[in-house]
């Protein structure tokens, strides 16, 4: 029997076959049957016995330790070893309550109701044949009429005692009490984009279904975690309901009665034996009286052997016990995640065949993909989390604030919930606001004249970004100073690809073309004319998709990277008027054509440029139009929203359902102010403890990463040195930027932003117009090493290599990844993983190109520089291997992702040894069968477990810079020799392929 078995419901539970129950709370009924009586309120830890040692395959029963009891069932594999007398094998309390009468094979069974009960041999063990004794020393239990293997008084079986609450899964700090979802008009499950992969859109919400159109997108070239998906950051796929909250796990203590006083009157307690004494020798010196000299000598080496043979066995034990290595954790917490870990993982595989599979099996069984959803992981599990405090946050009837930035983001949070008021406006909103542009092609009359007029203002001031992206950012060859920065842009479907190759994506781009005919017969097209000229400009979309630069061949910053003045940009592109359009978007700020900008991708500009000059000025003006359309839709009413799930059924596969409301707002919120939103959440949530616990952490891997750089037999002395100094410079950067706690700073930040609590639309408006103001203030300023690009909320991490910073926000600062009361091997395997690959971010093909200071400049030797490019192509060969729905990985365009993970899981792994060595063997798990270095790798790998829809799938291969999930796992473990000895692969198994593909 499987111990599977033991984990279904009761209506499937093997059948008792008699002896004493083994059972847990009620209403779960007998699992097994054991040799030796448990009955039900008893607490039995769960403990591995030797092979065939026990009868049963498992029991849910309650757990004990010390004077904590946790009354969950628990998943124990195997029943304990049959009791043959001596030690009894289960662990009490060194008090038992009252409620839970003693049955350890106490002579005389059960003590009389009320009688508060000592183990006679200390808390560890019962004598079996010895009784127990009851408070007042030398009193023994009277014999009783219940035997040792009835049933327990009522009450004997634990609840929560009153007064307590479920206890949620945020080990930062105590979380605010959380309220259910609300009403609304769609209750249930919802839509939404993997967190791991960026939570937010923009601005938008959807009630049933997923997806939307986005907020601005942060600029930025750092690495994250995670990622963020490229072309579709502004379509806003709103976030599934909470519906997989973290199990609640009542907690029942174990109260410290004292016995029963001594009766007053004089007479005999009921559990008291009276004690009498002879005068004269008693039996035992009249039978020693009659033995002889020798027989005297003999019972006294016998007794002197004895006593020391005991000495000896105790004196062993003391130490066996003391010995970490030989003990299990059973506090509350250790109990906790072994079940989790035990319930994700699939021990019918071989973990050498796919350890994928082993570590999360469990888990993709027992989470299918929820409706709404292209994806579901550990990182959407979280971001619900999050969002549920942030609601409960925002929501608060007695909230008041002291900061106007906070009061701001209440509002704006607020303004987005009123559906009624939204309901009411319609369209009316965006067309009034394309009227004001100057009209649109589809819809009416427009300025024939005012090219340059629209782009500036759908780019410049409302932040689309048709053709192009303009932002301020940190010069990559000069990290101390900002410069305007030019990129390449102007697709609404995730990739080029979606539009070069049309027969794999035939229904895409037809679901496409009714999306857009759609929302421009809402806003008052014709319906034929309207998809005529929609035709022409997904036409001129995929004009766009051939000139732009697949992202694989984006990734050396050196190659791309051209600095020149904005006369020289003109020259390059002359369709646009630069100085006007730059000096426009970056008011109030005085350009001339000499200010210096930095342009990544000349060929695509001036291509871009020719492609202007010869078309048509009509298909001009509906593809700047809809670009502003396609952003701003989503804040619209539910045509807009329905129009939108179409669209994602398609391109991402999710199902239709209902999405609640707040938590497409919160995701909106948090793309607008979400410092001021990140405020509030580290105030209510985050453990200022962590942070110092987190900066060792980090200290202890890049320890462990410049052992590894000592070690390489590759690279130069020069280029190690600068290596090390570059890893020493490393800035890191915990929890929160400490502005956002100051609220001055924090108000400074959003002075001038503009939220109403009555118009949705103008507020989002608002802030785009406010997002331009601040990005035009930057570009005189020096760039602030403390600034952020992600807040303190989000579920991610990242690197920036101008900076050459690494950033882990609060919100990923939780379980799985991290908790302070998890063992090390799960903390180093699961954060300190995530520490391990920003840090190695820093020497990945693109990381490497940027020195200690930020800067992009040659700092390697040529030998080796070679030796490492020949390293990445083994990795890139290998990665390029793996497959997903017949479809291969881009070994190329995940490179830098790969050579992090590998990197950072080594670095990990060897700061846990690091710290093994300092502090000595941590407890292990129970009910696992784990080693602690067996359990580093399973955490490490359980982080990634997710299920995804086909299309998502796809949509991963061909825009996301990391591998699928399932290949971050294998991929990494099967180049680490450390699993491959831990888990004993043989050679030439799937995860010992024999080959190595080692960077760092």
């Amino acid at each position: 029997m499987s111990l599977s078995a033991c984990l279904r419901p009761p209506e499937r539970a093997p059948a008792y076959r008699g002896g004493s129950a083994c059972c847990g709370p009620a209403p779960l009924p007998p699992r097994c049957r054991c040799r030796y009586p448990v009955p039900c309120g008893v607490s039995v830890p769960p403990r591995l016995p030797k092979p065939g040692a026990g009868t049963c395959v498992g029991v849910p029963v309650r757990v004990v330790q010390a004077r904590a009891l946790l009354a969950v069932p628990v998943p124990v594999p195997a029943c304990l070893p049959r009791w043959r007398g001596g030690k009894a094998p289960v662990r009490l309390p060194v008090r038992v309550p009252v409620q839970v009468p003693v049955r350890c094979g106490c002579r005389c069974g059960a003590p009389p109701a009320g009688t508060a009960v000592t183990l006679a041999a200390g808390p560890d063990r019962v004598e079996r044949s010895g009784a127990v004794r009851c408070d007042r020393a030398g009193h023994r239990c009277p014999r009783s009429s219940h035997p040792s293997g009835g049933r327990p008084p009522p009450g004997a079986r634990g609840s929560r005692p009153a007064g307590t609450s479920p206890r949620g899964s945020i080990p930062l700090a105590r979380p605010p009490s959380l309220p259910g979802p609300g009403p609304g008009p769609c209750p249930g499950p919802g839509g939404g984009a993997a967190p791991g992969a960026g939570h937010g859109g923009g601005g938008g919400r959807r009630r049933c279904g997923g997806g939307g159109g986005g907020g601005p997108a942060r600029p930025g070239r750092g690495a994250e975690l995670g990622g963020r998906r490229p072309g579709m950051a502004r379509m806003n796929v709103a976030l599934q309901e909470l519906g997989h909250a973290m199990p609640d796990y009542k907690r029942a203590t174990l109260q410290d009665d004292e016995g029963p006083e001594p009766a007053g009157d004089g007479s005999v307690s009921p559990d008291s034996v009276e004690v009498g004494f002879r005068k004269g020798p008693g039996p035992l010196l009249s039978r020693l009286a009659s033995r002889s000299q020798l027989e005297l000598v003999l019972c006294a080496v016998a007794v002197s052997l004895a006593l020391l043979l005991g000495v000896a066995v105790v004196t062993l034990a003391i130490q066996y016990r003391r010995d970490p290595s030989h003990s299990m954790c059973l506090t509350d917490a250790c109990v906790r995640v072994a079940s989790k870990i035990l319930e994700a993982l699939d021990a019918e595989t071989d973990p050498c065949q796919d350890f994928y599979q082993y570590s999360c099996g469990g888990w993709i069984k027992r989470n299918p993909l929820p409706n709404g959803r292209s994806k579901w992981s550990t990182f959407n599990s979280i971001w619900d989390q999050n969002q549920a405090i942030m609601k409960h946050l925002l929501e608060n009837t007695t909230f008041n604030s002291s900061s106007e930035a906070e009061r701001k983001t209440q509002r704006y949070y607020l303004s987005c919930l009123k559906e009624q008021r939204i309901e009411e406006l319609g369209s009316q909103p965006l067309m009034e606001l394309i009227d004001k542009i100057g009209g649109w092609n589809v819809t009416g009359s427009w300025n024939q004249s005012s090219f340059m007029e629209v782009l500036k203002m759908v780019s410049g001031t409302y932040r689309a970004t048709p053709f192009f992206t303009v932002y301020v950012g940190a010069d990559s060859k000069s990290s101390n100073s900002n410069i305007i920065q030019v990129d390449q842009s102007g697709l609404f479907l995730p990739s080029r690809d979606y539009y070069l190759n049309k027969t794999a994506n035939e229904r895409v781009l037809a679901a496409y073309l009714d999306y857009m005919v759609e929302l421009g017969t809402l806003l008052g097209g014709a319906p034929e004319p309207t998809r005529l000229q929609m035709q022409q400009v997904l036409d001129f979309e995929t004009q766009l998709a051939n000139i732009t630069v697949p992202q694989a061949e984006q990734r050396d910053d050196e190659k791309i990277y051209h600095k020149m003045s904005i006369a020289e940009l003109q020259a390059l592109a002359p369709a646009i008027d630069w100085l006007d359009y730059l000096s426009y978007a970056l008011a109030p700020l005085e350009l001339a054509d000499t200010e210096p900008v930095v342009v990544y991708g000349d060929t695509y500009l001036q291509q871009v440029s020719d492609l202007i000059n010869g078309t048509d000025r009509s298909v001009l003006n509906n593809y700047l139009i809809w670009n502003l359309v396609q952003k701003t839709a989503s804040s619209l009413d539910q045509r807009f929203e329905t129009a939108q799930e179409r669209l994602l059924e398609t391109l991402y596969g999710t199902r239709k359902s209902c999405t609640p409301r707040w938590q497409t707002c919160i995701s909106n919120t948090d793309d607008t102010l979400g410092f001021a939103l990140g405020s509030l959440f580290v105030k209510a949530t985050f453990d200022r403890d962590s942070k110092a616990i987190a900066e060792e952490m980090i200290s202890e891997i890049r320890a462990a990463f410049e052992v590894s750089l000592d070690q390489l037999d590759w690279m130069d002395e020069k280029t190690r040195q600068a290596a090390k100094e570059k890893a020493d410079a490393i800035y890191d950067m915990i929890g929160f930027p400490d502005f956002i706690l100051d609220n001055k700073e924090l108000d400074d930040v959003y002075d001038g932003y503009e939220v109403s609590e009555d118009s949705f639309f103008q507020n989002m408006l608002n802030f785009y117009n406010f997002s331009a103001k601040v990005m035009a203030d930057q570009l005189r300023k020096p760039p602030n090493r403390d600034q952020w690009s992600m807040t303190p909320q989000t579920v991610n991490a990242y690197y920036l290599p101008t900076k050459n910073g690494i950033v882990f926000p609060a919100g990923i600062l939780q379980a799985p990844f991290y908790a302070r009361n998890h063992p090390k091997a799960l903390n180093f395997g699961g954060i300190g993983v995530v520490m391990g690959h920003e840090l190695t971010h820093a020497f990945d093909d693109q990381g490497r190109e940027y020195d200690k200071e930020g800067n992009l400049r040659p700092w390697w030797q040529n030998s080796s520089l070679e030796a490492f490019k020949n390293r990445t192509a083994c990795m890139t060969e290998q990665y390029g291997r793996y497959t997903v729905h017949r479809e291969k990985v881009n070994g190329r365009q995940t490179l830098g992702e790969n050579i992090a993970d590998n990197g950072g899981l080594k670095a990990a792994y060897n700061a846990y040894k690091s710290w093994l060595q300092k502090n000595g063997e941590e407890k292990r798990l129970p009910a696992l069968g784990l080693t602690n270095h067996q359990l580093f790798f399973v955490g490490f790998a359980q982080v990634w477990c997710s299920v995804r829809t086909p299309e998502s799938s796809h949509e991963g291969l061909v825009t996301d810079p990391h591998s699928p999930d399932k290949y971050r796992v294998i991929g990494t473990l099967s180049n680490s020799r450390d699993f491959v000895e831990h888990f004993g692969c043989p050679l030439g198994s799937p995860m010992n392929p024999g080959k190595h593909c080692e960077v760092w």
